[in-house]
């Protein structure tokens, strides 16, 4: 008597992730387009200056943040 039976008729886990991967990507790459499309006109200056203030403004939070603890 065999306690445990392979199931032949079960599809692998190969191509169930191969499906699931393809979904990710698909949406990924609509959201990336939508992105783009909304982002088109942003000049490479002004992106420079976003990026500088974002960087600003988590750095002064984690300094916070880390004055805080020792504190």
């Amino acid at each position: 008597m065999k306690l445990f039976r392979k199931n032949s008729r079960s599809i692998g886990g190969d191509a169930i992730a191969e499906k699931i991967a393809k979904k990710i990507i698909d949406r990924q790459r609509i959201l990336a387009n939508y992105l783009n499309r909304k982002t088109r006109n942003i000049s490479g200056e002004l992106w420079v200056a976003i990026l500088i203030i974002f960087c600003a403004a988590f750095g002064c939070y984690c300094t916070f943040l880390l004055i805080r603890a020792l504190g």
